[in-house]
């Protein structure tokens, strides 16, 4: 017990830190999606029957993937789907990102709605 109230003198352990390290160069997320948005200039919505074919062509599927939603939500893209909206739940999707991507995001959201993809680009390719 007399050791608890003992004070213990062992050496201090603390890091040393050294000098504050600060970065030679620094950016904004403008900077970023100003030099996106040169290579790729934003367009406006193509028509509907463009939109349907683009997707059609750009059936570059390396990978599928499961994307988990309701029933009533599945039941609602199978229902378009046999309608004929599209040919497959995965061309309807394209096309719903596609017009909402056109319709609802600002400007501002575009860029980064396309720099967010590059990066998963970029991280796909590692």
């Amino acid at each position: 017990m007399s050791d608890l109230l003992r004070k213990k003198t062992k050496p201090n352990k603390l890091l040393n830190r050294g000098q504050q390290i600060t970065p030679n160069t620094t950016f904004t997320l403008d900077d970023v999606t100003s030099k996106s948005e040169s290579k790729q200039p934003v367009t406006e919505a193509p028509a509907q029957k463009e939109l349907e074919t683009r997707t059609r062509t750009n059936k570059v599927q390396a990978t599928t993937t499961t994307v988990r939603v309701s029933t009533p939500t599945k039941e609602k893209l199978n229902a378009l789907v046999t309608m004929g909206i599209a040919d497959s739940v995965d061309n309807l999707l394209e096309i719903l990102i596609e017009e909402y991507e056109s319709t609802y995001l600002t400007k501002e959201e575009k860029k980064q709605y396309s720099l967010i993809l590059e990066i998963y680009a970029a991280k796909k390719k590692k």
